[in-house]
């Protein structure tokens, strides 16, 4: 059954939206007050409906030329075509009018967020935030912007008031732990978040985030138990079971793991997606006939499943058949191209690093570099997949890049022993001693002397090497479900 369009507005707002529908929109006149045209127009924001809100927008500008809340909704306007510099232009010129208008002052955060002027942004917003309204969108983009300046303190901190504001979005509670992780204050996290579910018992959100917090301390039994609270609160939480799925297979329960896969078909949209999530379960066991049967059955379900093709060479490639992991992956490929998907037109980041390995396993070096490259300039990889591009580079010895990209990398996972411990290697083998002794302190020993054995009995450098095989670590190296 079709949903209702208007299932989350009361009958004002229908009323209202159908009257413009059925006049303006048919090409005749309609008188609609000012506070009317907002509420037709900011239902059209709502509802990402770009072609009638353009038309409501200018239809509003027709009947009130100098209102100042139809000039913000032409500022918003823009903003969603990402024509931020003309929204400036337009909200600095409110601005002047009216230089104490807070909602004015939150667009200017916005557009001045988008363009990359994170003082600037942060400088509005609490200007916007002296009213005291929706102090929970305020604050959030506040953490934001503190975030792209890698201030992780302050983020947390707004973050943290945004939490505990009347106007909390669900997607700041995600934003907090995700903050709290690449910062590597999980523990700092699990803490508050384990006092706010005491608050908010039903908040699904921070349950999961909780559950979260105690999969990557390996706080398993405890991970187990958040997310099958935040599904006892929400049967059709998708989410939550793929977490409680992946937490099960940490813990060594395929079984289990698949079972609550299962569990999810009834709830989802997308039960091929089910299908490769329990597939891989099954090839990170090394059965890849049960993994490539439950690809299959993502393919029954979605013909055009490019990550299922992918998945299925991979399995062929572990197994030495690459005749058949090149013909797979060539399909996926096909398909990908064919098909792209919306949110990644670049390639699916599955498809595109699938393809790099199995190119790589059959020798190909300039095709496998291709798709690593391809995958790398989309800025949609994986921490997964970023690993396995920095052990391609540094199994071909391509050095100069890897350490930029390590570099890069270690940036963006500060926390994680993986990165340093190749910058370690390839110092090391680019002759660039004194950066390889100010890694040492950050690598992990056993990978270290596993593919860099040289410098575990170089004279200066060996005795540098923490002694301790487990120092730093094993656990930096999980890797993060974003």
């Amino acid at each position: 059954m079709k949903k209702d369009r208007f299932h989350n507005f009361d009958d004002e707002v229908r009323d209202l939206v159908l009257d413009f529908e059925n006049t303006v929109l048919k090409g005749r006149t309609q008188f609609f007050d000012v506070d009317e045209m907002e509420i037709i127009i900011d239902y059209y924001f709502e509802v990402n409906d770009l072609k009638p809100l353009e038309r409501a927008v200018e239809y509003a500008e027709e009947l009130y030329p100098n209102s100042t809340t139809i000039r913000l909704r032409r500022a918003h306007l823009m903003m969603s075509h990402e024509q931020y510099w003309m929204a400036l232009k337009v909200l600095n010129q409110m601005r002047q009018a009216e230089p104490d208008n807070t909602d004015v002052a939150y667009s200017l955060g916005v557009a001045n967020g988008a363009v990359g002027e994170s003082e600037k942004a942060i400088a509005y917003f609490k200007e916007a935030a002296r009213d005291g309204w929706m102090l929970g969108r305020v604050y959030a983009n506040m953490a934001e912007e503190y975030y792209k300046l890698k201030d992780y303190d302050s983020a947390l901190n707004f973050y943290r008031k945004a939490m505990e504001s009347d106007s909390c979005d669900d997607i700041t509670i995600y934003n907090y732990y995700d903050v709290s992780y690449v910062s590597g204050r999980i523990e700092q996290a699990e803490d508050y978040l384990d006092n706010y579910v005491k608050k908010n018992p039903y908040s699904k959100e921070a349950w999961y985030c909780l559950g979260c917090a105690y999969r990557d301390l390996t706080l398993y039994e405890k991970a187990v138990d958040a997310f099958e609270f935040a599904i006892a609160i929400d049967k059709c939480y998708v989410d939550a079971y793929v977490a409680l799925s992946q937490t099960q297979d940490f813990m060594g329960c395929t079984s289990e793991a698949v079972t609550t896969m299962i569990r999810v078909l009834d709830y989802c949209d997308d039960r091929a997606k089910v299908y490769r999530t329990i597939g891989n379960l099954y090839a990170r066991e090394a059965n890849y006939d049960t993994a490539m049967a439950y690809f299959k059955k993502a393919i029954d379900d979605n013909p055009n499943d490019a990550e299922a093709y992918a998945a299925i060479a991979l399995c062929y490639m572990e197994t030495g058949d690459n005749a058949m992991a090149l013909s797979s992956v060539k399909r996926a490929v096909l398909l990908d191209d064919t098909y792209p998907m919306p949110d990644s037109p670049e390639g699916d980041p599955e498809v595109l690093c699938a393809a790099a390995m199995v190119y790589d396993a059959t020798g190909d070096f300039n095709k496998a570099s291709g798709f690593f490259e391809r995958l790398i300039t989309s800025n949609l990889y994986t921490e997964p997949q970023c690993q396995i591009y920095t052990q391609f580079l540094y199994k071909h010895k391509v050095y100069d890049i890897l350490i930029f990209f390590a570099e890069e990398s270690l940036e963006a996972y500060p926390h994680d022993t993986f990165y340093s411990t190749y910058l370690a290697a390839c110092y090391f083998y680019t002759n660039r001693y004194n950066r390889a002794r100010k890694m040492l302190p950050d690598v992990s020993p056993a990978m270290l002397a596993e593919i860099c054995p040289e410098i575990m009995v170089h004279p200066l450098l060996g005795p540098l090497v923490p002694a301790d095989p487990y120092a730093n670590s094993p656990e930096n190296n999980k890797h993060h479900d974003e």
